[in-house]
């Protein structure tokens, strides 16, 4: 073999090369495609069920029976009647709801089973011709496509010996069936084939290119070898099968329906009782068409991000300037000569297609970074696929609870939707600031914009997704409270999920920060990803739950009362509001068991890896005293709260009357001992602030971890400081007892219950006080340049194995004394639990 010829697939070429390691983005948007079309069919299967006049007969039949059965309608007023007449009626209703439910399973088989012949059916038309009048369609007529080249064949030898030489450089093996197309001139090729037999069909404009122009033949085969060491191609016609299936088998019948049943007149009369239910075409028709683009503008995304990683490859393989060459093999799209507003429409068309434009290719071959850094429109796909779902997962949910327990939905299904669509959103996110921060030091830089760009791109795209029943108005049965709220929800709601998101992203990026550097492999992605999606999952269920509240924002704080003996005492009346308020969320999420341990998982996975993964490299001595600093801190701020709490009552006694001190309250009015109990919560939240914003503006590295890692200490110090505190009270007999009680009897479920609301309630002065602190800090830093370069933590003197181990031991006792909690409160939870439950 020549010099030359092996330089031409193995040797170096001069210019940028990419990093053959970074991810193209094909496997999370083939897996948005398949999450939109789900998503998409179940929404429209549900809704085309009660277009078709048989089954609306049947199902509100079935109802009408059931109405019409005296026991159901007619319950004896005992609790044991109304129970019997419940299950009766669930067992009467449960063949409706089993009728709708195989209606929605055919659909998916049917889904799945197009999608399925039209993947194992490309080979088929990929090689046939295009029709004449309908280029995009194929023809019956094959295309002539004749194996090429041979190494039996003198003429074709060099080029088969150059082919296999490529296939091994790049790492493709077996070696794909090589076809030539005689009758095209372009100088293109095209992979496809199923998994036990790979094709490549090289034009015959290209073939001539190996003597005539090497650089962009090796270029151009270089690129379709790259998409079988990707392993992209059956993404890519799977994804062409799904998008067709798609249509097929959803959206076609569906609108088909829907105009038939406009044009027969509207479904047939309702039986009594049940609600009016009016088809809308026109809404209908847009829903369609709404989905269709959807799945469409994802189909093309998974499309266009395989070109480019396929781009990426080759560059790897064969440097920049070689790649550059694989753009001038392509057809032009000529947009001149047309009107401004036509040249326009094509250029987005263009850019939207399932081809990535030529400029795009040029930017991801000079700057690698953009092919694994997520954009906007990705998280905004994501947002609107998940808020799709959650579109029609009420209906599903009702449906489900009515076939599996016999019981309308409750609080109990929400939530557990919540945390299904909590988890895909958290994880989408978790994955894209990942990626963003894993691209940041290559060039050029994401923007500083980029950061809340992203989650406020996933939460606009699943409010728009969600608020498809209102845009589809009339055909979901029954309405939901959404559409009774009206767009007003997406104002009531949205603030609060958005503040939450932006959360999220803070702590994902202070950790993905921190361990990237650290990490090997992708074990710390995963634990990132997962912590996230058990921590912030529920809080994201708790907000699904409540979104639906139409009586009242269930998001706004609601203060408490005053209490009529010593209304008359401004500032005690005050106090008794703002400390005795009530937040909903809260409530709710403090019956969750998750709560303390998501914001356990919170601080102690980033840390543990921080401690690990410096411990094997010997760089574990610069966390260690931060770590321990922390942990100072917020014992500290614990030892501060039963300090306030023990002298609270000598000061309650020299500010309040003693008719105030004694009064003990009524089930309708607050009394003082309960004014106390809250006062003495907001003293340890305020306590928690300040040891979050103290540390805020002390560290840089690492904030969300310490900050929480050390609230966790002081919420606990503060819980076991309700003891001494309420001693103090029955000494002084502050509250009028008759007689002194210096000792409080040791309750380990009042001490899990008091330590899991300060910890709740401390959020809402951390959050803000972590953030106060970080603009403090940076501030202060920017004014005196000494503290640029400052350790806080300074030179640790304790040895390093006493350190680890004094470490060690508090964060033991820290995760020992959350899981106790969470264990003790189960109990008491278990009747809220039983509500939520109860149908």
């Amino acid at each position: 073999m020549s010099t030359n010829k092996k330089e031409a697939f193995t040797g170096p070429r001069a210019g940028r090369r990419a990093s053959p390691g970074l991810p193209g983005g094909t496997t999370s948007r083939f897996v948005l495609l398949i999450a939109a079309v789900g998503a998409g069919g179940l929404y429209v299967f549900l809704q085309a069920y009660f277009l078709v006049p048989q089954n609306a007969d049947y199902f509100f039949g079935t109802f009408s029976r059931c109405f019409q059965d005296p026991r159901i309608s007619l319950p004896d007023q005992t609790n044991q009647g109304y129970e019997e007449s419940r299950r009766l009626l669930s067992a009467c209703e449960q063949p409706a709801f089993v009728d709708q439910a195989q209606w929605v399973g055919i659909g998916f088989l049917l889904l799945c089973a197009v999608s399925l012949a039209c993947y194992l059916s490309h080979p088929w038309w990929v090689t046939r011709s295009r029709c004449e009048r309908f280029p995009a369609l194929p023809s019956p007529r094959s295309r002539e496509l004749s194996r090429f080249p041979s190494k039996e064949k003198p003429e074709e030898r060099e080029m088969a010996e150059y082919l296999a030489d490529l296939c091994r450089a790049v790492g493709v093996q077996p070696e794909p069936v090589w076809l030539l197309d005689a009758w095209a001139a372009s100088k293109n090729g095209l992979t496809f084939g199923l998994p036990w037999r790979r094709c490549v069909i090289i034009d015959d404009g290209l073939a001539k290119c190996f003597h005539a122009d090497r650089d962009l033949f090796r270029a151009v085969m270089v690129h379709e070898l790259a998409h079988l060491r990707n392993r992209d191609v059956d993404k890519t016609y799977l994804a062409f099968g799904i998008g067709w299936a798609f249509l097929i088998v959803a959206v076609m019948p569906f609108g088909a329906l829907a105009l038939h049943s406009a044009w027969s007149g509207g479904p047939p009369v309702l039986p009594s009782g049940a609600l009016q239910y009016l088809v809308d075409a026109p809404h209908a028709l847009g829903l369609a068409a709404a989905l269709t683009l959807l799945v469409r503008l994802v189909r093309n995304a998974v499309l266009r991000a395989r070109e480019l990683h396929a781009d990426a490859t080759a560059a790897a393989q064969v440097g920049y300037e070689g790649a550059a060459a694989i753009p001038r093999g392509l057809p032009d799209r000529p947009t001149s000569g047309q009107g401004s507003a036509r040249a326009a429409f094509a250029r987005l068309t263009h850019r939207l297609g399932y081809w990535p434009t030529p400029e795009t290719r040029q930017r991801v071959l000079r700057e690698p970074a953009l092919l694994t850094r997520p954009t906007v429109w990705e998280m905004l796909a994501a947002g609107v696929v998940a808020g799709v779902f959650t579109a029609s997962a009420d209906d599903l949910v009702d449906t489900l609870f009515r076939l599996l327990l016999g019981k309308l939905n409750t609080l109990a299904g929400n939530l557990t939707v919540g945390c299904a669509i909590g988890a895909g959103l958290t994880g989408v996110l978790a994955a894209a600031v990942w990626r963003t921060v894993a691209a940041s030091d290559l060039e050029p830089r994401p923007p500083r914009a980029a950061w809340p760009a992203l989650p406020t791109a996933l939460v606009a795209g699943y409010l728009a997704g969600a608020s498809l029943p209102l845009i589809t108005d009339g055909t979901e049965l029954p309405a939901t409270t959404i559409e009774v709220q009206g767009f007003a929800w997406l104002l009531r709601t949205g603030p609060v999920l958005l503040a939450g998101a932006v959360c999220v992203t803070v702590w994902l990026v202070s950790v993905a920060r921190g361990l990237l550097p650290r990490a090997r492999g992708r074990r710390a992605l995963y634990a990132v990803v997962a912590t996230s999606v058990v921590s912030f999952a529920p809080w994201f269920a708790v907000w699904y739950a409540l979104r639906r509240v139409d009586a009242s924002n269930a998001f706004q704080p609601v203060l408490g009362d005053a209490p009529d003996v010593g209304s008359s005492i401004g500032w005690y009346s005050v106090l008794s509001r703002w400390t005795g308020f009530t937040w909903t969320p809260l409530t709710v999420q403090g019956q969750l068991p998750s709560a303390l341990v998501g914001l356990m998982l919170l601080w102690l996975v980033p840390l543990a890896f921080l401690l690990l993964s410096g411990r094997v490299s010997g760089t574990d001595a610069k966390g260690r005293p931060q770590i321990g600093a922390a942990l100072l801190v917020g014992l500290a701020g614990g030892i501060s709260v039963v300090a306030a709490g023990t002298a609270l009552p000598f000061l309650a006694r020299t500010a309040l009357p003693s008719t105030v001190l004694h009064y003990s309250g009524t089930p309708q009015d607050t009394g003082f001992p309960a004014v106390y109990w809250h006062t003495y919560i907001a003293l340890a939240c305020v306590a928690q602030g300040a040891v979050a914003m103290v540390l805020s503006a002390t560290f840089r590295r690492h904030r969300p971890a310490l900050v929480l890692a050390a609230v966790s200490l002081t919420a606990p110090m503060a819980a076991l400081g309700r003891a001494p505190a309420f001693a103090v009270v029955g000494c002084t007999r502050l509250f009028g007892a008759s007689a002194r009680h210096c000792s409080v009897p040791f309750d380990p479920e009042v001490l899990a219950g008091d330590l899991r609301i300060i910890t709740l309630r401390g959020l809402l002065a951390v959050v803000p006080a972590a953030l106060l602190g970080a603009a403090a800090g940076a501030l202060a830093r920017s004014r005196i340049p000494a503290l640029r370069d400052t350790r806080p933590a300074g030179r640790c003197r304790i040895p390093a194995r006493t350190l680890a181990w004094a470490l060690a031991t508090a964060l033991v006792v820290l995760v020992a004394a959350d899981v106790a909690s969470v264990a003790l409160a189960l109990p008491a939870d278990q009747y809220a639990w039983e509500i939520w439950l109860r149908g």
